[in-house]
């Protein structure tokens, strides 16, 4: 899949299905909407993971829709998603930050 991407994309590139993604930033208004549900994010959650990574993605390639961005993401890419998203938007706990920076 090939989706339009807009002219200064920001946020954290991963690799998807062999090609180079960039998840934006969540919005102030996608934050306030997802936050209970991250809160408690569990990652059989798949559907949470899904909203996340939309409108994530919906900010850098604004095209894409849900339905592909279900296509788009494996299973085993999950928490790599997910932990993307949350580390960009500002969201991701601090003892994990803190863990990172002293390895």
């Amino acid at each position: 899949m090939q989706f339009k991407q807009v002219d200064n994309p920001r946020g954290k590139e991963l690799i998807i299905d062999g090609k180079p993604v960039m998840f934006a930033p969540l919005s102030l208004g996608a934050i306030e909407k997802l936050l209970p549900a991250l809160q408690s994010f569990e990652p059989s959650n798949v559907g949470l993971v899904i909203d996340v990574a939309h409108k994530s993605l919906k900010r850098n390639y604004p095209d894409i829709s849900r339905d592909d961005v279900a296509d788009l993401i494996y299973m085993d890419q999950l928490e790599e998603v997910i932990g993307a998203v949350m580390s960009v938007s500002g969201l991701q706990n601090k003892e994990v930050k803190e863990d990172q920076q002293g390895e």
